[in-house]
């Protein structure tokens, strides 16, 4: 219980009247006081049994499922049965896998009705989030004290990786294969050409040869399907911040995306998840309901208060794949406490396997390096911020000399990124 205005003024009036009692010399000032004690004493103990049966209902609106990191509306419901209007204050608490405003709100709630608080939500964690209770307070019938109430709303929201949007989706052929040109032949015909010295008689098109009057060569194209295996990297340091997101979420909603990307070009994708051991994994297929699995195995994710063994996911992943895949591996690549594991990694995944190590490349650090000295310790910490990247432009060129391609970018760059390498990898026939 909180005292409103009107119960202070009260109390200001009780002391007012007592000091004058106390200092007239006559007896009828004495016990003045008692009487705006007594109303105010009074009016609390009514307010008090009248607001038990004042509790409002409380419900949640969101967006089901929600995507991780992506901006939702979000509504408190409150309803009213009572036959006169509330006022009403709470503070908008949320799972701590939603970030919302954190000022408290006021609302007045008519008589029998529901009201709704629209706020905007960003889901910022994977898994069922169960809404908490929100801390309120109501103001009393005479208004003499606000008094608190514990509001259940009763619900609970699933928060899944984020899905393409926009050009995105475009990626790709829509047959999901590419045309390429190859030497002999192969499943179709890509396109009709001059002949070339030392073409094979059996790939000259007499047909179009009459028609043209020249000899006409055909050249024929060969799909192509990939198996791609995206490892990611839960462990301790993926807490760490990379923009709206913990590395984590970054990790996880690039993966969806890219598991859309790839089964668009009807590849086949599959996901391990490991930290001091691997969490979850879903070998190599292809279409939606690999798509599916995926996101499933995503959605429940956490960050594990533990170092990370890239050396078990190796050893996991090489009995998961039977044959040549492009292993996308996205971990930190700065610390390095882990660089000689994540090279044994790779020496264990390559060959015959192809490994693209990927992470978020901090750009704090680069700029505390790089920024003037101000005050005396700032060449201590531009040296050890210059002496962090060294170390990790190193692991990035073991990791190159190892054979296995290295992607850093800003976290707002990074999903783009690899989507580019993945196509250009594709283009270029090394997988």
């Amino acid at each position: 219980m909180h005292l409103a205005r009107r119960s202070y003024l009260l109390v200001v009036l009780t002391a007012v009247i007592a000091i004058a009692g106390i200092w007239s010399s006559g007896h009828s000032l004495a016990r003045l006081w008692h009487l705006p004690a007594a109303l105010l004493l009074l009016g609390l103990a009514a307010e008090g049994l009248v607001v038990r049966r004042l509790k409002p209902g409380t419900r949640i609106e969101t967006g089901t499922p929600a995507f991780l990191g992506r901006p939702q509306r979000g509504a408190f419901v409150f309803s009213n049965g009572a036959a006169r209007a509330l006022a009403l204050e709470y503070a908008p608490a949320t799972p701590a896998g939603f970030e919302a405003p954190e000022e408290v709100r006021q609302l007045l709630l008519p008589p029998r009705a529901a009201t709704e608080d629209v706020l905007p939500l960003l889901p910022v964690r994977l898994g069922p989030q169960p809404w908490p209770q929100l801390p309120a307070r109501l103001r009393g019938p005479l208004a003499l004290a606000w008094w608190d109430v514990a509001l259940t709303p009763q619900a609970q929201c699933l928060v899944a990786p984020d899905t393409l949007r926009g050009s995105a989706r475009i990626r790709g052929l829509a047959a999901g294969s590419r045309a390429r040109r190859s030497a002999g032949a192969g499943q179709e015909l890509y396109q009709l050409r001059a002949y070339a010295r030392g073409d094979p008689l059996a790939r000259i098109d007499w047909k179009a040869t009459a028609r043209s009057g020249e000899l006409i060569s055909r050249e024929y194209s060969e799909d192509q399907h990939l198996d791609v295996c995206i490892l990611i990297d839960a462990g301790r340091l993926s807490r760490v911040r990379a923009g709206a997101l913990d590395r984590l979420g970054l990790y996880s909603n690039a993966a969806a995306r890219l598991a859309e990307i790839v089964t668009h070009n009807d590849d086949r994708v599959g996901l391990m998840v490991y930290a001091e051991r691997v969490l979850g994994s879903c070998a190599p297929a292809r279409g939606l309901p690999a798509v599916m699995r995926l996101r499933r195995v995503l959605s429940g994710l956490a960050v594990q208060a533990a170092e990370s063994d890239p050396i078990a996911a190796a050893i996991t992943a090489r009995k998961l794949l039977r044959q040549r895949a492009l292993i996308i591996l996205l971990t930190d690549l700065d610390d390095a406490n882990i660089a000689a594991a994540l090279a044994r990694a790779v020496r264990l995944l390559s060959p015959p396997h192809l490994v693209l190590v990927a992470g978020v490349h901090s750009g704090e650090i680069e700029a505390l390096a790089r920024a003037p000295a101000r005050e005396w310790q700032d060449p201590w910490i531009a040296l050890a911020a210059a002496a962090h990247e060294q170390r990790a432009a190193r692991q990035r060129l073991l990791l190159q000399r190892l054979g296995a391609p290295v992607l850093t970018a800003s976290a707002a760059r990074l999903e783009g990124a690899l989507f580019e390498h993945y196509e250009g990898l594709r283009r270029s026939r090394r997988i």
